[in-house]
């Protein structure tokens, strides 16, 4: 097999983060329209008290500080599930450090699969599927109908112990819909 020449993945915060990268001090802290890219995520260590919140979807990823009121109880740092090929280090690093690990992707069914098997199976009780308390409203007014018709349920529901998962998952049956997590970008 050959060897991977571009390895890591991105990260993003809103606020300063202090972290450890090959054991020096170095501060977290992008200019509006950049990331930063961690290629030594083996060297990689934050506070145990950093929440890791991983974002599926590219321009929420660009635009957290635009969804910063769903995030007032937490110090997070926002990680990218994409590009896709980086996920398996992005799983690597998050299985290696102490860190909470709250998945923010879209709600249907497929964000429902992507967090349970790409993430919680290796996470388990480390990890949290982000829902809004407002998901009937939001689904109901906003939610795509193509979305849930096109989609189907991949997992085990009946596997599922997390309240506000199942809820969301009986919030999409309801309203039969689903919806893009961009819905919660404040511009």
């Amino acid at each position: 097999t050959g060897v991977r020449s571009f390895k890591g993945f991105l990260v993003n915060c809103y606020s300063p983060i202090q972290a450890k990268l090959n054991g020096k001090e170095i501060t977290l802290n992008p200019v509006d329209g950049t990331f930063q890219f961690i290629y030594d995520f083996e060297k990689f260590t934050l506070s145990p008290d950093i929440t890791i919140v991983g974002i599926e979807n590219p321009s929420n990823f660009r635009h957290i500080d635009k969804q910063k009121y769903l995030f007032t109880d937490i110090n997070p740092l926002f990680v990218s599930r994409y590009p896709q090929n980086q996920s398996k280090d992005l799983i690597k690093w998050l299985k290696s450090i102490p860190n909470k690990y709250i998945h923010f992707g879209d709600f249907d069914f497929a964000g429902i699969g992507i967090y349970l098997y790409e993430f919680k199976k290796h996470l388990e009780d480390r990890t949290s599927f982000f829902v809004p308390e407002n998901i009937d409203k939001l689904i109901a007014d906003f939610g795509n109908k193509k979305r849930y018709d096109e989609q189907k349920i991949n997992f085990l529901v009946k596997s599922i112990r997390e309240a506000n998962l199942l809820h969301l998952i009986s919030t999409i049956h309801k309203y039969r819909k689903g919806l893009d997590q961009e819905i919660l970008i404040r511009y």
